[in-house]
């Protein structure tokens, strides 16, 4: 498939890595990373959604493997997680961006 193809599919690729135990999430993840300046706005959808798995595997699978100029612009959405009061319900989450945003090296 040429570019022409795949970016007008990426928020439905997206949604294959809401789960990175699917057996497809790692191919699809691939293919996502190939496009990261398209895959900016939907990353960032997802981050300041609400969907606490689906947020957990763009800030470990998806944030770490973007070019910098990439994560500088969802930055502020990680630090939006990063910076929330922790609560039993998104621990995880406050943590995992916490670790993403160390990551960053600009």
């Amino acid at each position: 498939m040429c570019a022409s193809e795949v970016i007008p599919l990426l928020p439905q690729l997206l949604e294959w890595i809401q789960d990175m135990n699917w057996p497809v999430a790692e191919p699809v993840l691939e293919v996502l990373l190939q496009y990261p300046t398209k895959l900016i706005p939907h990353v960032e959808e997802v981050l300041l959604g609400n969907d606490d798995m689906w947020i957990y595997w763009c800030l470990v699978k998806v944030f770490p493997a973007l070019p910098d100029f990439s994560k500088q612009v969802l930055v502020n959405a990680v630090e939006q997680l990063a910076m929330q009061k922790i609560t039993p319900f998104n621990e995880d989450i406050v943590e995992t961006a916490k670790e993403a945003l160390q990551s960053c090296h600009f």
